[in-house]
C-alpha cells in the first residue's frame, strides 16, 4: 500500500435538490451564438437572474467563469460543456442550461461545435458538493439519448422538465441505513485510464458515498521472484493496480453495478478490470475529503 487518497460525500440536510437549483429563469435557447466569449456572457446573464446572485453583477459572474475557463476548457466531446465556477459569499448552488441550436466553437475536446451548456455557479465553501454535482451532470450527459431529448426540447420549461425527469432526485429517495461495499480493481495500463476515470465518476456522483483509492501491486511482482514462476513474467512488466473501495447505500447498488458492468463489457477480451460487492454488517464513522 503506497498512497492513499480519500474522497467523501456526506449528506447534509440543508443541501438543495436539483429541482431547487435549476430554475426556469436560468434556462434559454438560442439559435446561434457568435463565440465562446458570447456564450459565457449569456450564461452570466442567465445566472444573474437567480436571487441568490442578486449582490453580484453579470460582469463579475462572467469574469469568474472566464477565470475557470483559463484553467482548461469545460467543453467536452459530443456537443456538451459544463461551464462552472465558485464564488465567495453565496449560500447555495445555481444551475442553468443554455442550448445553442446551431452550435458554437467552445474549445471542445473533439474540436466540434458545442450545443448544450449546463452551467453551475457554486459557493466556494462547498467544494465537495460542487464535485458531486459536476459528476452527476457529467454522468447524465454521457447518455446520447439524454442529449437528444434536450436538443429537441422547444422551451425553457421543456428543457427543465427533460433534465429533471432523467436526473436522479436523491433527496426524494427513501432513507436507508443499509450499505454494501464495492471493490473495483483496475490494472495500471494505459488502455484502462479512461475507464478508471469513468469509475471515479460513478462513485463521485453517488450521494453519501465514502470511497478511497489505494495503489497496490500485481501478484506477478512477487511470483516473478519465485524460481518456479519466474519464466512467466519479466522484471519490467507493469505491476501496479488501483483499488477503489466504496461504501454505497443499498438503494444505489443495482444502478452502480449496472454502470460498472457496462464498462467491463467493453473489455471482455482484455482482463484488467474486476469488481465485487460485499454486505456490510456494521459501519461507524466517516472520512474527510
Amino acid at each position: 500500500m503506497r498512497n492513499l487518497y480519500t474522497l467523501i460525500f456526506k449528506r447534509k440536510e440543508d443541501v438543495m435538490t436539483m429541482e431547487k437549483m435549476l430554475q426556469e429563469i436560468c434556462i434559454d435557447i438560442k439559435q446561434s451564438v457568435l463565440d465562446k466569449k458570447s456564450v459565457l456572457k449569456i450564461i452570466a446573464h442567465l445566472a444573474a437572474k437567480n436571487p441568490i446572485l442578486q449582490k453580484y453583477s453579470e460582469e463579475k459572474i462572467y469574469k469568474s467563469l472566464q477565470t475557470r475557463e483559463k484553467l482548461g476548457s469545460t467543453g467536452f466531446s459530443n456537443q456538451i460543456a459544463i461551464p462552472h465556477c465558485a464564488m465567495e459569499g453565496i449560500s447555495d448552488f445555481i444551475l442553468g442550461i443554455l442550448v445553442v441550436s446551431e452550435g458554437v466553437e467552445f474549445d471542445s475536446l473533439d474540436k466540434k461545435l458545442t450545443k448544450i451548456f449546463v452551467f453551475i455557479i457554486a459557493p466556494s465553501s462547498h467544494k465537495t458538493q460542487h464535485l458531486r454535482i459536476l459528476s452527476t451532470i457529467s454522468n447524465y450527459l454521457r447518455n446520447q439519448d439524454n442529449i437528444n431529448k434536450l436538443l429537441l426540447a422547444n422551451s425553457s420549461n421543456a428543457i427543465r422538465e427533460t433534465f429533471l425527469r432523467h436526473t436522479l432526485d436523491k433527496e426524494k429517495l427513501e432513507k436507508q441505513n443499509i450499505y454494501q461495499l464495492f471493490q473495483v480493481v483496475v490494472q495500471n495500463d494505459d488502455k484502462y485510464e479512461q475507464y478508471f476515470e469513468e469509475i471515479l465518476d460513478i462513485f463521485t456522483s453517488i450521494e453519501d458515498c465514502n470511497f478511497y483509492i489505494v495503489e497496490a501491486e500485481n501478484a506477478s511482482k512477487y511470483l516473478y521472484k519465485m524460481p518456479l514462476f519466474s519464466m512467466f513474467w519479466h522484471e519490467n512488466q507493469p505491476q501496479q493496480n488501483r483499488v477503489v473501495t466504496a461504501i454505497v447505500r443499498n438503494s444505489f447498488v443495482n444502478d452502480t453495478a449496472k454502470k460498472l458492468n457496462m464498462i467491463i463489457e467493453k473489455n471482455q477480451t482484455n482482463p484488467g478490470l474486476l469488481y465485487f460487492v460485499q454486505d456490510i454488517y456494521y459501519l461507524n464513522g466517516s472520512l474527510n475529503i
